[in-house]
């Protein structure tokens, strides 16, 4: 009897191949119902899978059900394989792969059944038809599960790669202050672990962003990538989330690109565009590398740049250092040679900072310093330059500027004193003489500061004399 069910399967089988009525319809208005997700997110290059329509499909299943079947099921388990990987790529569970094949076979055998429902064979056949398609989806289920094992593996390494990454960019990162070479490491990284082609990263500098790097591009090349804030030809397709402080965009154009605002503690320090013209899809893990490695180099960039502000100011007061006020007044006597410029030099003098020392402790000197720089600051130009020269010195650059400014400046800051001194808002009085000297053809910075020194001194003199006269009519 089996030789004989075999026949009539067989017979079967090309009857419902050649007559596959509204079979292959209902079939895949049964999956679009079931597993909507499925349908939704077919990959690319979808007809070249065994599935490309539930009605070819069936006719396969049909036409495999004779014992000399030529359906090139080997072909279509590879690409079954590839095809499984990718819908794992979209998220795509396995399961439902698998509720779409039961579907399938659920589909041939009720029709199947319901053909040979009169015959006395109609078990055997039946049973037949089971067994033989049961091979077949066993294989399809199998490569199904191989695919998505495929893309697992894969996104294992590339996790190990990214980690791997992401520990060589910390360790150079967490070497380096320079702020063109923050940039390279975190570039070339990045390209190298997610395979991109170019790269580019800008750094802030007041309130625009400046290049700092490229890689991988031509001269000129780099406006191509939209820069934050600025209009560029790529679209921005996806917004990265997560924990990253960096906001990352998966962007669309000539290329295809992920772009990251570098951000710390809520500002923008900079920018980075890494890309492939190459027809490139990224997983949302791809953002996230790139939002971990644009937080990295935010990180870095701020303490680069917090180095940089440390090496140039006072730790005290956060006026210019010496040296950072030398060279601001250097370059503005060569800006005054150049364009025929005013500049005044201001030099202040805190008195008696020793006396406040000794009878109230250094913590109150360091208050009056803190004061008169503070007072100082509010009174001067943005254009100004303000130092601490020394223990009790400060100097104010003031370009375009004659003796009558500097002294505008210097009664403003009198008069803002003189009030905290008379409100008791200060835990001593603080007072200070002054010297002013403008430039002059010929002169350079060092000139100008004896000048200024001098006239401070003969100010301190002429204050203290006045001093110990007001103590003398007292007496």
């Amino acid at each position: 009897m089996t030789e004989r069910a075999s026949d009539l399967l067989g017979a079967l089988s090309d009857r419902l191949t050649a007559d596959m009525g509204d079979t292959g319809a209902s079939t895949a208005d049964v999956v679009r119902e079931a597993v909507p997700e499925l349908v939704m997110a077919q990959p690319e290059g979808f007809t070249e899978m065994p599935i490309r329509s539930s009605a070819q499909f069936l006719e396969a299943l049909f036409r495999s059900l004779r014992i000399d079947s030529t359906v090139p099921w080997p072909e279509y388990f590879v690409l079954a394989r590839e095809a499984s990987r990718r819908y794992a790529e979209k998220g795509i569970p396995l399961e439902s792969l698998m509720q779409a094949m039961a579907i399938f076979r659920r589909a041939v055998i009720a029709r199947i059944t319901a053909e040979i429902s009169n015959s006395p064979y109609a078990d055997e056949v039946v049973l037949l038809a089971q067994s033989r398609l049961g091979d077949v989806m066993e294989h399809l289920n199998s490569s199904f599960i191989h695919g998505y094992l495929d893309f697992t593996e894969a996104r294992h390494q590339a996790r190990q790669t990214e980690l791997h990454g992401l520990y060589h960019i910390a360790s150079a990162l967490g070497r380096s202050l320079d702020v063109t070479e923050i940039a390279e490491v975190g570039l070339s990284e990045t390209l190298q672990v997610l395979n991109l082609q170019a790269g580019a990263a800008w750094v802030r500098e007041g309130a625009r962003l400046k290049l700092a790097k490229t890689l991988g591009l031509e001269p000129g090349q780099e406006v191509e990538f939209a820069v934050s804030g600025r209009p560029g030809p790529l679209k921005v397709m996806e917004i990265g989330t997560g924990p990253a402080e960096s906001r990352v965009d998966r962007v669309a154009g000539e290329w295809s690109a992920i772009r990251a605002e570098l951000r710390t503690k809520g500002v923008l320090l900079g920018a980075m565009t890494v890309a492939t013209r190459l027809p490139r899809t990224f997983e949302p893990s791809d953002l996230q590398f790139v939002a971990a490695v644009a937080d990295q180099i935010a990180v870095a960039l701020d303490r680069a740049r917090q180095h940089t502000k440390e090496a140039r100011t006072d730790y005290l007061t956060g006026l210019a250092n010496r040296p950072e006020f030398e060279r601001a007044i250097d370059r503005a006597v060569a800006a005054s040679e150049r364009h025929k410029r005013r500049l005044a030099l201001m030099m202040i003098d805190l008195d008696n900072l020793k006396q406040i020392n000794d009878e109230h402790g250094h913590h109150v000197g360091d208050e009056a310093i803190r004061v008169l720089a503070h007072e100082l600051q509010r009174a001067v130009r943005a254009t100004d330059t303000c130092g601490r020269l020394g223990g009790d010195e400060f100097g104010v650059a003031m370009p375009d500027a004659d003796e009558n400014h500097a002294a505008e400046v210097a009664a403003r800051v009198r008069h803002s004193l003189e009030y905290l001194n008379r409100s008791s808002k200060l835990p001593v009085r603080v007072e200070f003489s002054i010297g002013i000297t403008a430039w002059k053809p010929t002169m350079d910075w060092q000139a100008m500061y004896q000048l200024a020194d001098k006239e401070l001194y003969a100010d301190k003199r002429s204050r203290h004399s006045a001093r110990r006269k007001v103590g003398d009519g007292r007496g």
